[in-house]
């Protein structure tokens, strides 16, 4: 199961340093939402500098307007892009399109979204797809897991889970085998030793 670190609610220059400290010890690095709209896609060029082979993904939560985003985030050096699953059918499939296009791999964010719009999507999305199952940051701590969002739909597809991810999560997705990859935010970031924790949450990945 491969590891993401997810950069977020952070200052910019923090994001810079934590990701000199923590490359090698991921398989991706992920610009967050919140980095995007306070400073632009600086933010992404600047991470991607930062982290020399490892690949930037930068969470656009892209809805609308899906060409020119994308076009601004491999332009700044990203190589892997977000839109959401609830977002006009015409946009997701246009993500799929022009991500192709532009090389760049796609990860659906299933924040919010119901089952049957789930149901629809896996029927809509070729398999080269990443599916996020997304906890949101205003839903965790009321007891939910992510854990809870998986269930049988995850056979045979690229699945991406976020939100609330703790070593222990980590671990219960590696023995399961329900997820291709661990999204893991603040309890690295906030960590006293980022750099050993991802180290820590790598292994446990596997």
């Amino acid at each position: 199961m491969e590891l993401q670190i997810a950069l977020d609610r952070m200052e910019l220059d923090d994001a810079v340093r934590l990701t000199e400290r923590v490359v090698g010890r991921a398989d991706r690095i992920e610009v967050g939402t919140s980095l995007v709209k306070r400073y632009g896609m600086s933010a992404v060029s600047e991470v991607v500098a930062a982290s020399g082979d490892t690949p930037v993904l930068v969470d656009l939560k892209t809805a609308d307007d899906l060409r020119t985003e994308f076009v601004l985030a491999a332009d700044s050096g990203a190589r892997a892009v977000t839109v959401l699953g609830q977002a006009p059918e015409e946009t997701v499939r246009r993500g799929v399109e022009v991500a192709a296009e532009l090389g760049l791999e796609l990860l659906v964010d299933l924040l919010g979204v119901s089952e049957r719009r789930r149901e629809r999507l896996l029927g809509l999305l070729p398999e080269w797809v990443v599916l996020g199952a997304h906890l949101g940051k205003d839903a965790q701590g009321t007891g939910e897991s992510v854990v809870d969002l998986l269930g049988d739909w995850v056979r045979g597809r690229r699945v991406a889970v976020a939100g609330g991810m703790t070593e222990e999560v980590v671990a219960s997705l590696r023995r399961s085998g329900a997820a291709s990859r661990a999204i893991v935010g603040s309890a690295i970031t906030k960590a006293a030793d980022p750099a050993e924790q991802a180290s820590r949450m790598r292994e446990v990945a596997g």
